[in-house]
């Protein structure tokens, strides 16, 4: 028998990814934010510096809301001009915008530059909610690379730097609560349903219809207290609570306005006609929105709510007398939304990067299917709800992008190679 005392297991070197990513700038979720957080600066300093940019204020809704904000008059006006309140977008990101108009000055390159500035700062940071939600699910290899891609990804630069829009916030806002929802699972600690609420509460008040999502995600949370043999009415109906109290006050603005129930948003009826109507072919349709003089002559004539209701019936017309065609072009929406569409204002290297991406997240998620990954059911209902939405309106580039995330991850797990076992990714 050999007298040599055996070296135990856990002596032995690191060699594990994990023990690597404590050591390397490549594991490093902060070293993602910050070096993407630089690139995205660069990116504006170039363009604003150079002016080869000139931001058109006038295209932005959310922009001329922002405007009557800063100048007193209220959240109104969302196509310029005084065509009183409104409830055209969420009002979030107005606000954001009327806050850096006061501080730099309206349509101030100032104002232009905070503005790219906050998205930017958001956008890097969804490389750490896109590293933690893979490190969580697949692996420390798969979540390197897809926190580095977020970090470099030129059509998630591109909206950040280039849009004055909720885009990015959206982004992250919606990664987030993923990445919120697996940490939550079988935890009963009302905190944390506090703190679900409180951010679904945010994310309906800046992107509403991420909402399409959230019945889903409480119940799947709510399935799994119940799976662990928790008490799980208490702190659903908490977080509820607390949803609807982060919500009301606007809703009750909206009342007082108003004098009608609006929730958050009124205009679907005139989402709806811009991509029903007689010219419609699967996408929006710019004839049919108030960027026509004729249409933006009667909503400012007939008011916010009468015309978004005259837009809803003409719109539910059109669908009643060939309920075919409009299937057909849902169906045409469906390949839109998922491909991209024929006409974009994205640099044609950013139109592959869209098109690319999606067969590479399905073939990450049928390869997760296979592998039994957990939180499938997540990834599934958020893919399938979210877009429902934009099926039956029109789709955009920029609407998908709040998803993007999701999707970087499953294409990022099906090109690299993941050795942890089924067994060990269901504990994490």
């Amino acid at each position: 028998m050999s007298s040599a005392t055996p070296v135990r297991a856990d002596n032995a070197l690191p060699h594990q990814p994990s023990s690597f990513a404590r050591e390397s700038m490549f594991y490093s979720p902060a070293w993602m934010v910050a070096v993407g957080f630089a690139v995205r600066l660069l990116c504006i300093a170039v363009e604003l510096s150079l002016n080869l940019y000139q931001v058109p204020w006038r295209l932005f809704e959310m922009a001329n809301i922002g405007h009557s904000l800063a100048l007193g008059h209220g959240f109104a006006s969302p196509f310029g001009g005084s065509t009183g309140p409104t409830t055209w977008t969420a009002p979030v990101y107005p606000f954001v915008i009327s806050l850096a108009f006061r501080i730099f000055g309206v349509n101030s390159i100032g104002a232009a530059f905070f503005l790219f500035t906050f998205n930017s700062a958001f956008s890097a940071l969804t490389s750490w909610t896109v590293y933690c939600i893979a490190r969580r699910l697949f692996s420390a290899k798969v979540a390197a690379w897809s926190g580095w891609i977020w970090a470099f990804f030129p059509y998630a630069i591109y909206w950040s730097v280039i849009w004055i829009w909720e885009t990015s916030l959206s982004a992250f806002l919606l990664s987030l609560l993923f990445l919120l929802t697996l940490q939550m699972e079988r935890s009963d600690r009302l905190w944390h349903w506090i703190r679900f609420g409180l951010l679904w509460g945010l994310v309906a008040l800046t992107n509403t219809s991420a909402l399409s999502w959230l019945p889903l995600s409480g119940c799947w949370l709510a399935y799994r207290l119940h799976r662990a043999g928790k008490p799980f009415l208490r702190p659903v109906v908490l977080s509820a609570v607390v949803f609807w109290a982060a919500i009301t006050p606007w809703l009750v603005r909206n009342y007082l306005v108003f004098d009608k129930l609006i929730f958050i948003r009124g205009d679907f009826g005139s989402e709806l006609r811009a991509g029903n109507n007689p010219n419609a072919q699967g996408r929006w349709v710019v004839n049919y929105t108030c960027n026509n003089p004729e249409l933006f002559a009667e909503y400012k004539l007939m008011g916010e709510v009468r015309y978004d209701a005259q837009q809803k019936r003409a719109a539910e017309e059109w669908i009643a007398e060939d309920p075919g065609r409009f299937w057909g072009i849902c169906y045409r929406r469906f390949l839109n939304f998922w491909s991209g569409l024929p006409e974009t204002r994205l640099p044609l290297f950013e139109e592959l990067l869209f098109s690319a991406l999606t067969p590479l997240c399905f073939a990450g998620l049928v390869k997760a299917l296979r592998r039994r990954v957990h939180g499938l059911f997540l990834f599934i209902t958020l893919l399938t709800f979210y877009p429902l939405v934009y099926y039956v309106t029109f789709p955009n580039t920029r609407y998908r992008h709040a998803i993007e995330p999701i999707l970087l991850i499953l294409a990022v797990s099906f090109v690299v190679s993941d050795t942890t076992p089924p067994e060990l990714r269901s504990a994490r």
